[in-house]
């Protein structure tokens, strides 16, 4: 008996300890594909060694393993890309790749229909393995990518159960080169495949792991207005962008009135549904308009590339206007926010940091001057010093607004 397909079964082992680590993601399937592992690690030596040691009754079992472990594959795949299957369909697709494999192995592995479905199982196999890792993020809501991945790993299985019962001596009657096509697409569905399809599952699941950190991380989780990194990394692009094609910029540093109060007389619950509701009412309001995000606290930022000063100052009044007539609360309670925003238009040469200070600075204006209301930022010289002091406010800030977020968490 060969020593390739027991490299196989170790691989399978040892991936299985990856599997159950990611077990807890079960949205993501990682359960089912566990088992899937586990019954491929039972199924395949037993299939392997029917073959070679020609003991019929070793394969009944290892048919059933390998049978069952493309059924958790399917369901693991329904868990993955949220594909509408039902049970019945699951097991339908199962039992007609079985028999598949089955039927085409009765007319003998040198005829062309076994041949064929060897060479094809092995295409498909290679496509999943390849495919899905590197097009899940793009195509995961694509109903025709989800078909296509389901039908082509019923395609690979079929395929799988007529080579499980092959060897590649069969195949020595064959001219030159349709041989080493079946050569090699017997050995990569014995040997490969199996392993191949677990690590790009791992790799898939790490990889809706890793996109939905980066979605935490570029998220406000209270608001889901994007975080104060978020916004300055996108909007240091836009406004490089904006910059370097000589278009106009503007920055809106915005802060609800009195939220303090707001938080001392009707709780920091409600607090959080008012700066909720501010997120959504400014969100709808802007529409894609420019890049929105939570700086800290009760305070937040907006980029409006190719705004100019006085259309940036159009948009602010109007974001006034739209959160004072929008209370929040029921019908029996509601609460009246309204927001003063300071604005700053991009000079060449600017940062995100530099337009942030200055409409900061417009902002403590706004304050000043009564609250509700807009002012623009003067132009005033940004230097090394004024850094230093808005990033020193800037970490104060984000500090008050940690303890804050802790002391909500702990209420």
């Amino acid at each position: 008996m060969s020593i390739f397909p027991a490299i196989s079964v170790i691989a399978l082992l040892a991936l299985l300890p990856a599997l159950l680590r990611l077990r807890s993601s079960e949205a993501l399937g990682a359960r089912e594909f566990s088992i899937a592992c586990a019954l491929s690690a039972i199924a395949m030596p037993l299939l392997l060694a029917a073959t070679s040691l020609h003991v019929p009754l070793v394969a009944m079992p290892g048919y059933a393993a390998l049978i069952a472990a493309f059924c958790a594959l399917l369901f693991g795949l329904r868990r993955l890309m949220d594909a509408r299957i039902s049970t019945g369909a699951c097991a339908a697709l199962t039992s007609a790749a079985a028999a598949a494999g089955f039927l085409i192995g009765l007319s003998g592995q040198d005829s062309f229909g076994g041949r064929m479905i060897v060479i094809t199982g092995c295409g498909a196999a290679f496509l999943v393995v390849i495919g899905l890792p590197s097009l899940d993020g793009r195509a995961k809501d694509n109903p025709t990518f989800r078909a296509a991945v389901i039908g082509l790993l019923t395609i690979a299985f079929a395929g799988l159960v007529n080579a499980v019962g092959s060897t590649p001596e069969t195949s020595l009657g064959l001219t030159a080169f349709p041989a080493f096509i079946f050569e090699f697409s017997l050995a990569f569905l014995q040997i490969v495949f199996l392993p191949a399809l677990f690590v790009s599952m791992i790799l898939t699941i790490e990889n809706r792991v890793i996109a939905g950190l980066r979605t935490m991380l570029a998220r406000d989780p209270l608001t889901g207005a994007m975080s104060r990194r978020a916004l300055i990394e996108d909007g240091e692009r836009a406004l490089a962008d904006c910059l370097g094609h000589q278009r106009p910029a503007a920055f809106l540093q915005l802060d609800l009135d009195y939220f303090k109060q707001i938080n001392d007389h009707y709780g920091h619950a409600c607090g959080d549904m008012a700066l909720s509701h501010f997120v959504e009412t400014v969100s709808v309001f802007l529409d894609g308009l420019g890049i929105f995000g939570r700086i800290g606290g009760e305070e937040f930022g907006i980029l409006l590339p190719d705004h100019t000063e006085e259309q940036a100052a159009a948009v602010a009044e109007a974001i006034c206007r739209t959160v004072r007539d929008t209370p929040v609360g029921r019908a029996h309670q509601r609460i009246r926010l309204t927001v003063s925003i300071g604005i700053a238009a991009a000079a060449p040469g600017d940062t995100i940091m530099d337009v942030m200070i200055r409409a900061d600075l417009a902002l403590y204006d706004s304050k000043a001057d009564g609250r509700d209301r807009c002012s623009i930022a003067k132009h005033r010289q940004i230097d090394a010093s004024a850094r230093a002091l808005a990033a020193a406010a800037a970490q104060l800030r984000q500090a008050g607004f940690v303890q804050q977020e802790q002391l909500r968490q702990t209420a």
